[in-house]
């Protein structure tokens, strides 16, 4: 139930931020007169200036702080904010008569734009500080003897031995177990159960390959799954010679 109440208020704050609220914000600031838009493309106006805006800030936030629902939101937010006050400066500067008609007096008006977007930062805040990291995930890598990508095993002599190394690096939210193992041609050579990882814990293993049986693209594979029974496999395609 929590988890649905969290992605209810994103949905909320995404709906309010990125569609609608920065774009009709910045309709009173462009066109502060009742006469300049008729309620239907004032409302299309806002829709589609609020996705502009909302593309903009997130390629802004890409190379700047980086992109995520947090920082999006948040900027969106202070944009929101920059919008309403020079909306309220311009449309002060408007003659009443002439004056995009509100069912309030000015000043409470501006106290609902301020109230609102006060809101909207204070429970973006509350439920994205406790949200988990969107980009969880658990990598699985394998590297060479000299910890490279350029020197792997891809053409042995039948009896040698070559070393890779295994890593794993867990980017979940929390602990998680791995278990799995290494096989040639469908021949298991290592098993691993019970490997315990924290968040943000990388292990590595060197691990010895004997080539035994000759044979054109025998598949050396790693295969492992996390407590959660997700799946990371890779596999190297090896030519053993018989010498």
């Amino acid at each position: 139930m929590e988890i649905v109440a969290l992605s209810a208020f994103r949905i909320l704050i995404a709906i309010a931020l990125f569609f609608f609220v920065p774009g009709f914000i910045l309709t009173v600031l462009l066109f502060p007169r009742k006469e300049d838009l008729k309620s239907l493309e004032r409302a299309l106006t806002a829709i589609i200036t609020s996705i502009l805006v909302s593309i903009a800030d997130g390629v802004i936030c890409l190379v700047t702080i980086g992109l995520n629902f947090t920082t999006l939101s948040l900027s969106m937010l202070a944009l929101s904010a920059v919008f309403a006050a020079l909306a309220s400066m311009r449309r002060r500067a408007v003659p009443k008569p002439e004056r995009l008609a509100m069912q309030a007096t000015d000043n409470a008006v501006y106290l609902a734009i301020a109230a609102t977007i006060l809101c909207l930062a204070l429970v973006g805040v509350a439920v994205l500080s406790s949200h988990p990291n969107e980009a969880t995930y658990s990598e699985l890598y394998v590297l060479d003897a000299n910890r490279h990508t350029l020197d792997y095993p891809l053409n042995v002599s039948v009896g040698s031995n070559s070393t890779v190394i295994l890593g794993i690096t867990n980017h979940e939210n929390g602990t998680d177990t791995y278990a799995g193992t290494v096989t040639l041609n469908n021949t298991t050579i290592y098993t691993f159960r019970s490997l315990v990882l924290h968040k943000g814990e990388n292990l590595e293993r060197p691990l010895v390959i004997p080539f035994t049986s000759p044979g054109e693209r025998q598949k050396l594979q790693f295969m492992f799954t996390d407590s959660s029974m997700k799946s990371y496999e890779l596999h190297i395609w090896v030519n053993v010679r018989d010498t």
